[in-house]
């Protein structure tokens, strides 16, 4: 079953994704939970990023409240939401909904190479928003930064209100695109300053 396929299928039934520090990412489809079946083992699916290695080939998830133009690079790349235009030096931007981790368990199961978002000082971010989508992309994987490069500390609030604060915002990718967009996020942001 190729990607696309595997995708309609699921975002129609649902999934369970499931990770755990040095035992890698699982899924299993929700049917086949509800269907009642006795085994459940022989169900569960090992995750992993996907093996993009290109960053125009790859497909990118931004959250609804940002546009790709909001994003630093994104006047050195164009993207499409079609997929009839993949392929010509353009990057694929995959229509998602919900919160982020949705869009990190896009990452950990290979339908998306990359996830971005831009911190804004109008919008709080919460490390329940973010920890166990990172455990999910790790164990795939993946990689999770900030925009720097540095590693998001999800204990750094000293208030115990769990908001953390990375550095121009979070950067989820298969960890391959890990080193290419840091590049380009460093060379955008060295041009305005």
């Amino acid at each position: 079953m190729d990607v696309q396929e595997r995708q309609k299928n699921e975002s129609a039934i649902g999934i369970i994704m499931a990770a755990h520090v040095g035992c890698g990412t699982w899924t299993v489809r929700l049917t086949d939970l509800l269907g009642g079946l006795m085994n459940m083992d022989g169900f569960w699916e090992r995750c992993f990023v996907d093996g993009s290695s290109l960053v125009h080939e790859g497909r990118f998830c931004i959250p609804e409240s940002q546009t790709w133009d909001s994003i630093p690079f994104s006047n050195s790349l164009s993207a499409t939401t079609s997929r009839t235009n993949e392929g010509n030096k353009q990057i694929l931007l995959l229509p998602t909904c919900c919160g982020s981790l949705c869009k990190y368990l896009m990452v950990a199961s290979g339908r998306a190479s990359v996830f971005i978002v831009q911190a804004r000082a109008q919008r709080i971010m919460k490390a329940w928003d973010h920890a166990v989508g990172m455990i999910c992309v790790h164990e795939a994987g993946g990689k999770v930064t900030d925009w720097k490069g540095s590693k998001i500390d999800l204990a750094a609030d000293v208030m115990a209100r769990r908001i953390i604060s990375p550095s121009g915002g979070v950067l989820v990718t298969n960890g391959t695109l890990h080193g290419q967009i840091l590049d380009l996020i460093s060379l955008k942001s060295s041009v305005v300053s």
